[in-house]
């Protein structure tokens, strides 16, 4: 509990615990979600947690956290990263545990994550990442409100095997999705275009 204002503990946002806070980490986030969109919209870092998001006609928009970018930026998927749909899904939830190679790059598993649970187009996702112990996994991990209903949760796991685990109508398509993502090369042009 803080002692100056009486609130209970602050955890760090899950995507800070997942992937980092430093400036360069935020910028590498945002070249994943600019190069999540095929490049269509413009994505930087913006102050102390937000994204500037600039599509290529409209005004520039700023977000202030990565699961409203992933909002954000939805519209901009369906030709070149399209998400799993179906449309008045009637499907039972399945649980799916995806296993990530040693090293996966925090940055776009985390553009990821975020996309697959702001969606919502083949039906609620909730998704676990299980990564090694970070600094941050301890204050993040403290026991959870049963009301907070958050799509994405960071979880220990092994040193060995990190992995995700989907929760949710169509968790072996969005599975099959994340390996995708994950085993794509970003492309320098998406990448280039976010950081200036």
């Amino acid at each position: 509990m803080c002692g100056a204002c009486g609130t209970g503990t602050v955890r760090p946002p899950w995507e800070v615990v997942l992937a980092g806070d430093r400036p360069a980490d935020r910028r590498r986030r945002a070249a994943a979600a600019a190069e999540a969109a095929g490049g269509r919209v413009g994505v930087a870092p913006w102050g102390a947690a937000g994204y500037l998001v600039t599509p290529r006609t409209g005004p520039p928009r700023h977000v202030p956290d990565l699961d409203r970018l992933a909002a954000c930026l939805l519209p901009h998927l369906r030709r070149h990263h399209p998400l799993p749909e179906c449309p008045a899904c009637p499907h039972e939830a399945e649980r799916h545990r995806v296993g990530l190679p040693a090293d996966p790059d925090p940055q776009r598993l985390a553009v990821w994550a975020a996309l697959a649970g702001a969606h919502g187009g083949a039906g609620r996702l909730r998704i676990e990442i299980h990564v090694p112990r970070a600094p941050l996994l301890s204050a993040s991990a403290t026991p959870e409100h049963p009301s907070d209903d958050a799509p994405v949760r960071v979880r220990p796991g092994s040193p060995a095997r990190p992995a995700v685990v989907l929760c949710g109508p169509h968790a072996v398509e969005y599975a099959d999705h994340l390996r995708r993502h994950l085993s794509t090369v970003p492309r320098r042009d998406a990448s280039a275009a976010a950081a200036g």
